[in-house]
């Protein structure tokens, strides 16, 4: 392990102390286990299956994304064991996992998996402004101008156009383009090239009507079940949340820290506790609910990893340690 992935973690530590010994000093843990201890076990089972259906359809629209040349269980395991890593180890390291496990699987390259993350974060952020937007119409209190919503929208807008472009003018693109990228340290115009074809490759895929729409439905599919997860996790916790609050607690947390998007302990409750007490709901019965939907995002998501990595072959320490993977499909 190298000096500075140390400090990474030790850097990580720190917050999550912090952010843990305030939420000691400030919330009164003894009436939050209260709150848990309320719990109905048929909603968390219900939560549960909920969750896995939005992983599955996560990893289905990656699948859309790659063109289907993985299968759904390869994309699945791979998500998985990403999500797995973006829980225990520092700096989103889960990212850089679920790509080594796809490219390592044989069905598609490191580059080709690479191009087809950048791609599909730009529908996660459409659903993520879509979630938002859901929340502050129902009422959840989050600060959102117009101007913020606008803003968010036209980025989005730029970037799908930006897409068409790129798709449009290929040719000049990849004839001009890889020597610019060449200039840059360490980057090959080979290299960049490789890239770049793949990238467009999955660009002029997801450009297709047809193919849009399914990547779109699938992502529609997999933040529905999400909100399902986290909707059906606060009934577990019975008159916790008063019933009109319920919709708009559910969409803000989903919004806030949705389960694609998983983080470490402390980190999550806070990016789900501090906004939404902050905007006036109660900070014991959302932190509970903080706590009992990152237990069952862990337990899934770990428990999914680990059945990834047997059923891969693969070791946390052999991603990690594969920093610079193989551009070429291997053979």
């Amino acid at each position: 392990m190298s000096r500075k992935q140390i400090w990474q973690i030790v850097g990580l530590l720190v917050v999550i102390g912090a952010i843990v010994a305030l939420f000691v000093w400030f919330v009164d843990l003894q009436a939050v286990g209260e709150v848990l201890s309320t719990a109905v076990p048929t909603h968390l089972i219900l939560a549960s299956v909920l969750l896995i259906l939005g992983l599955l359809f996560y990893a289905l629209r990656w699948q859309l994304l790659l063109g289907n040349k993985p299968t759904l269980l390869q994309t699945f395991h791979a998500s998985n064991i990403g999500h797995a890593g973006n829980i225990i180890v520092p700096a989103r390291a889960g990212e850089a996992m679920r790509i080594v496990v796809l490219g390592r699987s044989e069905a598609v390259t490191y580059t080709e998996a690479t191009s087809s993350f950048v791609v599909e974060r730009l529908f996660e952020q459409l659903m993520r402004l879509l979630a938002l937007v859901a929340a502050v119409a129902v009422g959840a209190g989050i600060e959102l101008s117009p101007g913020s919503i606008l803003g968010g929208v036209a980025v989005l807008v730029l970037t799908f156009g930006g897409i068409q472009w790129l798709v449009r003018r290929r040719e000049r693109v990849l004839a001009r383009w890889p020597a610019r990228f060449a200039r840059l340290p360490r980057i090959t115009e080979d290299g960049a090239r490789r890239t770049l074809t793949d990238l467009l490759d999955n660009l002029t895929a997801v450009s297709e009507p047809k193919q849009l729409a399914k990547v779109m439905g699938s992502s529609l599919l997999s933040w529905g079940c999400f909100w399902g997860f986290f909707y059906v996790t606060l009934l577990a916790l019975g008159q916790g949340f008063p019933p009109d609050e319920r919709l708009a607690v559910s969409l803000g947390a989903l919004a806030l820290s949705p389960p694609s998007a998983p983080t470490q302990p402390g980190i999550f409750h806070a990016s789900v506790v501090v906004p939404l007490a902050a905007v006036g709901f109660n900070e014991v019965t959302l932190t509970a609910y903080a706590v009992l939907l990152h237990i069952l995002e862990m337990v899934w998501m770990i428990g999914l990893a680990l059945w990834g990595l047997a059923q891969t072959g693969l070791s946390v320490g052999a991603m990690l340690r594969q920093n610079q993977p193989a551009t070429d499909r291997p053979q």
